[in-house]
């Protein structure tokens, strides 16, 4: 699913809305899924550069900022967050302890921004409910003549709910079941 046809589907409940303020809350919601819902993940690059050093950085492909450090492998072994380092800023990581190697891989969230501002094609089709929705919303919120927001309040609803479900999709993948254990008794 392209932007454009993000654009038809939306022009359909908002039918008095410029196509281009409807092309830019397309974009906001691109870019606060993959901000607050992890949407975007990238797995197995170099994610920390200059890790051997005290000026460790966070390293995104082109065209992306990154968001947040998801997972760090240093030697195969998982670092832990809180104990083992410190996300300062989006940019910016410390290391508690120093390790041997220059470049980390691991998993790292990252958004749009640059010349190519919109999510990979795949990403958008995944998550093209929520971004409709969340261009609804905020569309519908506007001061306009298409004002409405008794709608607008149910369209935040599917929006945050979708938010939702990108965290999870990121942090447990297209496994079944929730993420909840239940405990069992022994009697």
């Amino acid at each position: 699913m392209t932007l454009d046809d993000l654009i038809d589907d939306v022009a359909l409940d908002v039918p008095d809305a410029p196509r281009a303020s409807i092309r830019d809350t397309l974009r906001w919601a691109q870019r606060e899924l993959a901000r607050e819902g992890n949407a975007w993940v990238v797995s197995d690059e170099p994610v920390i550069v200059a890790a051997d050093t005290p000026y460790a950085e966070l390293e995104a492909p082109p065209d992306t900022e990154p968001v947040r450090i998801l997972s760090v492998d240093v030697d195969g072994r998982a670092i832990r967050p809180g104990s083992d380092y410190r996300q300062v800023s989006p940019t910016r990581i410390e290391l508690r302890r120093t390790p041997d190697a220059s470049t980390l891989r691991g998993r790292l969230a990252v958004a749009p921004t640059g010349d190519a501002p919109d999510l990979p094609l795949e990403l958008m089709s995944q998550h093209a409910e929520t971004l409709k929705h969340g261009a609804r919303y905020r569309l519908l919120m506007l001061p306009q003549a298409w004002r409405s927001p008794e709608i607008a309040m149910l369209h935040q609803r599917y929006w945050l709910a979708g938010i939702n479900d990108a965290k999870r999709l990121a942090s447990y993948g297209f496994q079944a079941g929730g993420a909840r254990v239940r405990t069992r008794r022994f009697i």
